[in-house]
């Protein structure tokens, strides 16, 4: 009766080096996809944001702008404080992002690693991304709460205005 090669019962799959090469590629350019589309989306984000409370400031708080009743001004406020929290959070988890790539140079620089990932099992690496998750969500959900309310209040001004 032999013993399995692990606690869990589980053997390890037995791999030839050039098959651990090709996953390790795989995994990489996984990696830097999965990366350019974060990069992409929140710069969309970021533009939508940083677009909204432009054109929607200009817009309301010019000398001839469209007379603003409580209730639009309430959703314009709203609106514009949810949409700088989303350009505020963005901006955070971006800056958390290039200390943590600084985290991963800084200790991992010239090593090789030996066994299993030791960057994804770090607890500074958990405590990074659960930052960035953490607040990126946040910000999404403040920007579509943000858009949301400035819709709302256009939609009531131009209501207004025509009505």
């Amino acid at each position: 009766m032999s013993e399995p090669n692990n606690k869990f019962g589980e053997e390890r799959r037995q791999t030839t080096p050039e098959q651990q090469e090709k996953y390790l590629e795989r995994k990489n350019a996984f990696r830097i996809d999965y990366r350019q589309r974060i990069d992409i989306f929140s710069k969309s984000v970021l533009l939508f944001s940083a677009g909204g409370l432009t054109i929607s400031m200009s817009m309301f708080l010019k000398k001839d702008g469209p007379f603003i009743s409580d209730t639009v001004l309430h959703d314009l406020k709203l609106a514009w404080g949810l949409l700088l929290y989303t350009i505020i959070s963005f901006c955070c988890c971006h800056y958390v992002m290039i200390l943590q790539g600084q985290y991963v140079n800084k200790n991992w620089d010239g090593k090789l690693p030996l066994g299993d990932d030791q960057i994804s099992g770090n607890r500074t690496m958990t405590v990074f991304r659960a930052f960035i998750g953490i607040i990126g969500s946040s910000g999404f959900i403040t920007f579509i709460l943000g858009l949301i309310s400035l819709v709302l209040a256009a939609l009531e001004t131009i209501d207004k205005v025509s009505g």
